[in-house]
């Protein structure tokens, strides 16, 4: 689903709502949130603290 600002603009859709699409439709993007927020709870889950250089890797 691609939409334009400009398409945005005449539905009054705020910019962060079409961002926030574009990324969820991004698999990519996708799969690396879903590593991320995977080695936050496992580490969580073993009492080890998280390191944010990490979570960004």
């Amino acid at each position: 689903m691609t939409v334009s600002a400009k398409n945005a603009a005449a539905e009054n859709i705020p910019l962060k709502i079409l961002e926030i699409r574009r990324k969820i439709n991004d698999t990519a993007y996708v799969d690396n949130a879903v590593q991320r927020i995977a080695l936050v709870l496992s580490r969580e889950i073993a009492g080890k603290p998280c390191r944010f250089k990490e979570v960004i890797l």
